[in-house]
């Protein structure tokens, strides 16, 4: 078994790609088009944990494309030089992550009273046929029982989280660890990763109510849609830091290069879109750099909205009541009370660093913090463990 998936909030873990390992925390590795960062936790007790590495370096120019990695090698020696420079350890089992747009996740409801393997074989053999749109040879899959569901018509069935990725991506995130000397234990969704670090806050929730985690990325953003932990509706936009940055490019005929950094330090705009404040709390009037970028925030809360209101009326019976943000995006000065006006409802940051402890000797600035939960949720998985 080539993957992972989750299961409710506040059950174990999820479960390891091989099994029947000594229980220990892995090495978690994310990469992404903008960054490949490594996080290393230590337990500190029940559910506790204590940082004992993160550290992140630049994903070389033109070794990753629209979420596929294209040169396993060259990403593969930026690893093992993050890891030699900052003497992380390289003996650990190691979690890595691939993102939702390259998945198929759906979530199934069987009869209740399926032995354990007939439920195996209907879900890798039958059900999979049904949602996989490319020969079921070519996909790594996996599934995990989830507890037992009363349906409207009074039938208890099982519900079952199906996910399934090419064999061909799969395969070039092993190469990339494998370059970099390191033992790949378990390859999960980045969306599942992020679900594990935000556990405490999903906790607040009740089984009726919904959460939507959008997790901002360099070139497209992951929108998930949780029940109870769960996700019940995922989908990829494309909107992403990049397309923030081009249009900065544009509205301020500035180098591309010189974006990235402006992009972290401006705010977003609240109530008067004629004023803003950027880096040092200085009122700019009608600035195009952050009026360009407010628009193409705006058309992501627009596709918020399409997803809320699509899950809400084929799931009437979840409302959702509060947005997460996550990812490189969501770093963005003012980006959550900004989202939160345009949808009309709460928004939050997501706080990858609610059950860890940060010693003093390690520097993690808070406005950098909700961009670090894919590596972190890596890092709190335990190998051998469900």
């Amino acid at each position: 078994m080539r993957l992972a998936v989750a299961q409710r909030v506040g059950f174990p873990s999820v479960f390891g790609l091989f099994g029947g390992f000594k229980a220990q925390t892995m090495l978690g590795v994310e990469i992404n088009p903008e960054r490949i960062a490594v996080a290393q936790l230590k337990k500190q007790g029940s559910g506790r944990y204590r940082l004992a590495h993160y550290h992140s370096v630049e994903m070389p120019e033109g070794a990753m494309a629209e979420g596929r990695i294209l040169d396993p090698n060259t990403v593969g020696l930026s690893l093992a030089n993050l890891l030699s420079e900052y003497k992380v350890p390289t003996n650990l089992p190691v979690a890595t992550a691939v993102p939702a747009r390259e998945a198929i996740v759906r979530l199934l409801r069987l009869p209740a009273d399926l032995p354990a393997d007939e439920l195996r074989r209907v879900v890798l053999e039958q059900e999979a046929e049904l949602y996989i749109p490319y020969p079921r040879d070519q996909a790594d899959v996996d599934y995990q029982p989830l507890g037992l569901d009363l349906s409207q018509d009074g039938i208890e069935r099982i519900e079952v989280l199906l996910v399934a990725i090419p064999k061909e991506v799969v395969d070039n995130y092993l190469a990339v660890l494998q370059a970099a000397n390191l033992k790949a234990r378990c390859v999960e969704l980045a969306s599942f990763s992020l679900i594990r670090t935000i556990r405490d806050q999903l906790l607040q929730y009740s089984p009726q109510e919904a959460v939507l985690l959008s997790s901002i990325g360099y070139d497209s953003s992951e929108i998930s849609i949780l029940v109870n932990g769960i996700p019940q509706f995922t989908r990829t936009v494309n909107i992403g830091t990049v397309h923030m940055r081009q249009v900065l490019t544009q509205a301020l005929s500035l180098p591309f290069s010189r974006t990235g950094e402006l992009l972290r330090t401006l705010r977003l705009p609240l109530l008067n879109p004629n004023e803003v404040l950027l880096g040092g709390g200085q009122a700019v009037s009608r600035n195009p750099g952050v009026a360009a970028v407010a628009r193409v925030v705006t058309d992501l809360a627009d596709e918020l909205k399409r997803s809320i209101d699509f899950f809400t009326s084929t799931e009437s019976n979840f409302p959702v009541v509060k947005v997460f943000l996550a990812g490189s995006g969501a770093t963005i000065g003012q980006v959550d009370a900004f989202l939160s006006q345009s949808l009309g409802m709460a928004v939050e940051l997501a706080d990858p660093f609610g059950n860890i402890l940060v010693p003093d000797a390690i520097e993690v600035p808070l406005e950098e913090r909700p961009a670090m939960g894919v590596a972190l949720g890596l890092a709190m998985r335990e190998a051998g463990k469900g």
